[in-house]
Protein backbone atom coordinates (compact mmCIF):
# COMPACT_ATOMS: atom_id res chain seq x y z
CA UNK A 1 0.00 0.00 0.00
CA UNK A 2 1.22 3.74 -1.14
CA UNK A 3 0.91 6.43 0.63
CA UNK A 4 -0.16 9.31 -1.60
CA UNK A 5 0.90 12.69 -0.99
CA UNK A 6 -0.01 14.59 -4.15
CA UNK A 7 -2.73 16.87 -4.93
CA UNK A 8 -5.82 15.85 -6.10
CA UNK A 9 -6.41 16.31 -9.66
CA UNK A 10 -9.85 17.32 -8.84
CA UNK A 11 -10.69 20.51 -6.73
CA UNK A 12 -13.37 19.95 -3.68
CA UNK A 13 -16.15 21.42 -5.76
CA UNK A 14 -15.59 18.86 -8.93
CA UNK A 15 -13.66 20.95 -11.37
CA UNK A 16 -9.97 19.98 -12.63
CA UNK A 17 -7.43 21.69 -11.24
CA UNK A 18 -5.20 23.53 -13.39
CA UNK A 19 -2.08 23.75 -11.65
CA UNK A 20 -2.25 19.68 -11.48
CA UNK A 21 0.45 19.13 -14.44
CA UNK A 22 3.39 20.97 -12.17
CA UNK A 23 3.42 18.20 -9.95
CA UNK A 24 3.20 15.28 -12.33
CA UNK A 25 7.23 15.23 -12.30
CA UNK A 26 8.13 15.55 -8.67
CA UNK A 27 7.74 11.65 -7.94
CA UNK A 28 9.14 12.57 -4.45
CA UNK A 29 6.21 13.72 -2.99
CA UNK A 30 4.72 10.45 -3.65
CA UNK A 31 4.94 7.84 -0.10
CA UNK A 32 6.39 5.08 -0.17
CA UNK A 33 4.90 1.29 0.49
CA UNK A 34 4.23 1.23 4.37
CA UNK A 35 6.11 -1.12 5.65
CA UNK A 36 3.94 -2.99 8.54
CA UNK A 37 6.49 -4.00 10.76
CA UNK A 38 4.96 -6.37 12.66
CA UNK A 39 5.70 -8.22 16.08
CA UNK A 40 7.40 -12.36 15.00
CA UNK A 41 9.49 -14.82 16.47
CA UNK A 42 12.26 -14.12 13.83
CA UNK A 43 13.27 -10.96 12.64
CA UNK A 44 13.52 -9.89 9.06
CA UNK A 45 14.68 -6.99 7.08
CA UNK A 46 14.03 -5.41 3.20
CA UNK A 47 16.73 -4.04 1.33
CA UNK A 48 15.78 -0.97 -1.07
CA UNK A 49 17.18 0.37 -3.92
CA UNK A 50 16.50 4.37 -3.60
CA UNK A 51 17.23 7.83 -5.25
CA UNK A 52 21.32 8.48 -5.79
CA UNK A 53 22.28 4.66 -5.48
CA UNK A 54 21.89 4.70 -1.49
CA UNK A 55 20.19 1.90 0.01
CA UNK A 56 17.84 1.88 2.97
CA UNK A 57 16.77 -0.78 5.42
CA UNK A 58 13.55 -1.65 5.76
CA UNK A 59 12.00 -4.03 9.21
CA UNK A 60 9.21 -6.09 8.38
CA UNK A 61 9.82 -8.57 11.45
CA UNK A 62 10.68 -7.36 14.54
CA UNK A 63 11.70 -9.13 17.94
CA UNK A 64 14.11 -7.58 19.38
CA UNK A 65 14.59 -3.37 20.78
CA UNK A 66 17.43 -1.57 21.83
CA UNK A 67 16.13 -0.28 25.37
CA UNK A 68 17.28 3.23 27.35
CA UNK A 69 16.59 3.89 30.84
CA UNK A 70 16.80 7.05 32.00
CA UNK A 71 17.35 6.11 35.31
CA UNK A 72 21.04 4.46 34.44
CA UNK A 73 21.75 6.45 31.70
CA UNK A 74 22.77 3.07 30.06
CA UNK A 75 21.01 0.85 26.68
CA UNK A 76 20.64 -2.78 26.50
CA UNK A 77 19.04 -5.19 24.08
CA UNK A 78 15.55 -6.27 25.20
CA UNK A 79 12.92 -9.07 23.96
CA UNK A 80 9.55 -7.32 22.92
CA UNK A 81 7.08 -8.90 24.50
CA UNK A 82 3.37 -7.20 23.39
CA UNK A 83 1.91 -4.15 21.68
CA UNK A 84 0.10 -1.98 24.65
CA UNK A 85 -0.20 1.11 22.72
CA UNK A 86 0.03 2.74 19.34
CA UNK A 87 -1.60 6.13 18.41
CA UNK A 88 -1.11 6.49 14.96
CA UNK A 89 -3.96 4.02 14.72
CA UNK A 90 -5.69 1.59 17.17
CA UNK A 91 -5.80 -0.85 15.40
CA UNK A 92 -2.44 -1.19 14.91
CA UNK A 93 -2.11 -2.30 18.97
CA UNK A 94 -4.40 -5.52 17.69
CA UNK A 95 -2.46 -6.48 14.81
CA UNK A 96 1.06 -6.00 17.05
CA UNK A 97 2.37 -2.94 13.91
CA UNK A 98 5.06 -1.16 15.27
CA UNK A 99 5.43 2.29 14.48
CA UNK A 100 7.25 5.56 16.29
CA UNK A 101 5.35 6.73 19.30
CA UNK A 102 3.71 3.24 19.94
CA UNK A 103 4.30 1.72 23.68
CA UNK A 104 5.57 -1.42 23.69
CA UNK A 105 6.19 -4.00 26.67
CA UNK A 106 9.44 -5.28 26.71
CA UNK A 107 11.43 -8.11 29.29
CA UNK A 108 14.62 -5.68 30.64
CA UNK A 109 15.29 -6.78 34.08
CA UNK A 110 11.31 -7.58 34.59
CA UNK A 111 8.41 -6.26 32.56
CA UNK A 112 8.72 -2.57 31.43
CA UNK A 113 6.99 -0.50 29.15
CA UNK A 114 9.05 1.40 26.55
CA UNK A 115 8.11 4.58 23.84
CA UNK A 116 9.30 3.74 20.14
CA UNK A 117 11.61 6.56 19.51
CA UNK A 118 13.04 5.50 15.60
CA UNK A 119 11.20 5.00 12.77
CA UNK A 120 11.24 0.89 11.97
CA UNK A 121 10.72 1.42 8.21
CA UNK A 122 13.38 3.86 7.35
CA UNK A 123 16.04 2.71 10.48
CA UNK A 124 15.71 -0.96 10.16
CA UNK A 125 16.08 -0.79 14.05
CA UNK A 126 13.35 -0.21 17.01
CA UNK A 127 14.94 2.25 19.27
CA UNK A 128 12.85 2.93 22.60
CA UNK A 129 12.68 5.13 25.91
CA UNK A 130 11.48 3.69 29.24
CA UNK A 131 8.37 4.99 30.77
CA UNK A 132 5.72 4.79 33.21
CA UNK A 133 3.36 2.03 32.78
CA UNK A 134 -0.45 2.83 31.46
CA UNK A 135 -1.76 1.23 34.63
CA UNK A 136 0.17 3.84 36.74
CA UNK A 137 -0.76 6.59 34.75
CA UNK A 138 -4.56 5.67 35.02
CA UNK A 139 -3.78 5.72 38.94
CA UNK A 140 -2.70 9.24 39.04
CA UNK A 141 -5.62 10.16 37.11
CA UNK A 142 -7.74 8.32 39.71
CA UNK A 143 -5.78 10.04 42.67
CA UNK A 144 -5.89 13.45 40.99
CA UNK A 145 -10.19 13.52 40.27
CA UNK A 146 -10.68 12.35 43.81
CA UNK A 147 -8.68 15.30 45.15
CA UNK A 148 -9.98 17.80 44.04
CA UNK A 149 -12.99 19.04 45.98
CA UNK A 150 -16.31 20.63 45.01
CA UNK A 151 -18.04 23.65 46.07
CA UNK A 152 -21.36 23.53 47.67
CA UNK A 153 -24.22 25.63 46.25
CA UNK A 154 -25.27 27.49 49.17
CA UNK A 155 -21.49 28.58 50.18
CA UNK A 156 -21.85 31.80 51.36
CA UNK A 157 -18.43 32.08 53.09
CA UNK A 158 -16.85 30.32 50.18
CA UNK A 159 -16.34 26.86 52.32
CA UNK A 160 -15.75 23.79 50.34
CA UNK A 161 -16.60 20.22 51.29
CA UNK A 162 -15.87 17.27 49.67
CA UNK A 163 -18.11 13.95 48.69
CA UNK A 164 -17.24 12.28 51.59
CA UNK A 165 -18.05 14.91 54.11
CA UNK A 166 -21.56 15.51 52.55
CA UNK A 167 -22.36 11.51 52.11
CA UNK A 168 -22.24 10.72 55.83
CA UNK A 169 -22.88 6.83 56.49
CA UNK A 170 -26.21 5.77 58.27
CA UNK A 171 -24.12 3.49 60.49
CA UNK A 172 -21.91 6.82 61.93
CA UNK A 173 -24.90 8.88 62.54
CA UNK A 174 -25.93 5.54 64.82
CA UNK A 175 -22.78 5.49 66.48
CA UNK A 176 -22.23 9.02 67.09
CA UNK A 177 -25.92 9.54 69.17
CA UNK A 178 -25.32 6.17 70.78
CA UNK A 179 -21.82 7.59 72.24
CA UNK A 180 -24.33 11.28 73.46
CA UNK A 181 -26.21 9.37 74.90
CA UNK A 182 -23.80 7.37 76.69
CA UNK A 183 -22.69 10.45 77.79
CA UNK A 184 -25.62 12.35 79.35
CA UNK A 185 -26.62 8.73 81.20
CA UNK A 186 -22.32 9.36 82.82
CA UNK A 187 -23.08 12.82 83.70
CA UNK A 188 -26.19 12.17 85.23
CA UNK A 189 -25.18 9.46 87.42
CA UNK A 190 -22.31 11.54 88.50
CA UNK A 191 -24.77 14.31 89.45
CA UNK A 192 -26.72 11.69 91.63
CA UNK A 193 -23.36 10.97 93.12
CA UNK A 194 -22.26 14.28 94.19
CA UNK A 195 -25.52 14.84 95.27
CA UNK A 196 -26.06 11.96 97.97
CA UNK A 197 -22.29 12.84 99.46
CA UNK A 198 -23.67 16.97 100.10
CA UNK A 199 -27.30 15.21 100.90
CA UNK A 200 -29.29 16.98 98.56
CA UNK A 201 -31.68 15.96 95.82
CA UNK A 202 -31.17 16.48 92.32
CA UNK A 203 -35.23 16.38 91.65
CA UNK A 204 -35.71 18.74 95.05
CA UNK A 205 -33.17 21.70 93.46
CA UNK A 206 -35.02 21.20 89.98
CA UNK A 207 -38.43 22.17 91.36
CA UNK A 208 -37.56 24.90 93.39
CA UNK A 209 -35.63 26.46 90.69
CA UNK A 210 -39.09 26.34 88.86
CA UNK A 211 -40.86 28.02 91.72
CA UNK A 212 -38.44 31.05 91.68
CA UNK A 213 -38.73 31.36 87.63
CA UNK A 214 -42.46 31.25 87.73
CA UNK A 215 -42.14 33.75 90.81
CA UNK A 216 -39.93 35.81 88.44
CA UNK A 217 -42.13 35.77 85.55
CA UNK A 218 -45.30 36.43 87.63
CA UNK A 219 -43.75 40.19 89.05
CA UNK A 220 -42.40 40.76 85.49
CA UNK A 221 -45.99 40.39 84.25
CA UNK A 222 -47.21 42.57 87.20
CA UNK A 223 -44.91 45.63 86.14
CA UNK A 224 -45.42 45.54 82.70
CA UNK A 225 -49.60 46.00 83.53
CA UNK A 226 -48.67 48.68 86.02
CA UNK A 227 -46.69 50.49 83.73
CA UNK A 228 -49.27 50.26 80.96
CA UNK A 229 -51.88 51.74 83.86
CA UNK A 230 -49.81 55.20 84.38
CA UNK A 231 -48.98 56.35 80.58
CA UNK A 232 -52.89 55.71 80.19
CA UNK A 233 -53.30 57.82 83.30
CA UNK A 234 -51.09 60.20 82.29
CA UNK A 235 -53.13 60.39 78.67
Amino acid sequence: MVEWHMKSERKNSGGRRRTGRRSTKKLVWKGGTFSETKLSEKEQRVVLNKRGKTLKNQLRYALYANIFDPATKKTSKAKILTIIENDANRQFARRNVITKGAIIEVDSNGKKHAKVSSRPGQNGIISAVIVETVETKKEKRKATKKSKTKKTPFSEKGVTKTSEEKEEKPEEKKQAKEEIKEEEKKEEKQKEKDAEKTGENPKEEQGKKSEKEEEKLTKKEENVKQESKAKSEEK
